[in-house]
């Protein structure tokens, strides 16, 4: 028979040989799971770096203004002419064979002054700038069928506008419709522009004092003109 002793060894050592085997079990499944979240971080930064360079590959063109390719604020005094330019960007993957487009703005705060296209542009066999109250349109179109050579960014048109009331002029872009050289459409990025008219910081505005003799005056003149007239 086994004594008690024996019995009381035996269970310690079953006990020691099975804590043992638990910690080498926590272990491995520690240094497995490390290793895991090692390959997990790697494939994350490998799928971020293919969907950043596949974004950058596959960018819309863009019509913006002073080839911002963002949104353009502008701040003016009355009586301040703002000229903008508006421009094609991101042309690496695409060409631009006909456009036509709603350019919109205040009338009131900032009425147009003038609108030229650039001349320099040889792309286009048509463009056409139209005003109206408030708003150009702009229209072109290319007879090429191989626009292959056609530059990735070019300024298409220079506005300037009369800062007039002050306000805030939305200058946007609408009715986009913009194809390449075989009349395909093709999606594109608008960015807008804003003028903010402020009052001249120059202008003279009378203090109420002189507001106030210069009425004194008015009537003193006018008391003695009635007092000559008694006489």
């Amino acid at each position: 028979m086994i004594s008690t002793r024996m019995c009381c060894f035996i269970y310690i050592y079953q006990t020691f040989k099975i804590l043992v085997s638990v910690e080498i079990t926590i272990k491995i499944r520690n240094l497995f799971m490390s290793q895991v979240t090692k390959h997990l971080k790697r494939m994350a930064i490998t799928i971020l770096f293919i969907c950043s360079v596949n974004q950058t590959a596959f960018a819309v063109p863009i019509l913006s203004f002073n080839n911002a390719q963002a949104d353009v604020s502008q701040v003016a005094n009355i009586g301040d002419v703002v000229t903008l330019e508006l421009w094609f960007s991101g042309l690496e993957l695409d060409d631009v064979g006909g456009f036509d487009f709603l350019l919109s703005f205040d009338n009131m705060v900032s009425p147009l002054n003038s609108a030229q296209a650039n001349l320099s542009l040889t792309d286009f066999d048509m463009f056409n700038i139209t005003p109206s109250l408030g708003a150009l349109e702009f229209s072109g179109l290319s007879y090429l069928f191989d626009l292959s050579d056609q530059v990735d960014e070019f300024m298409l048109a220079t506005i300037s506008f009369v800062a007039s009331n002050v306000g805030v002029s939305n200058i946007v872009l609408s009715n986009l419709l913009i194809s390449d050289s075989l009349a395909d459409p093709i999606d594109i990025s608008v960015f807008d522009a804003q003028i903010v008219v402020n009052e001249d910081p120059n202008m003279t505005v009378p203090e109420p004092a002189s507001i106030g003799i210069f009425i004194l005056g008015i009537l003193g003149l006018t008391a003695r003109h009635r007092t000559k007239k008694l006489d």
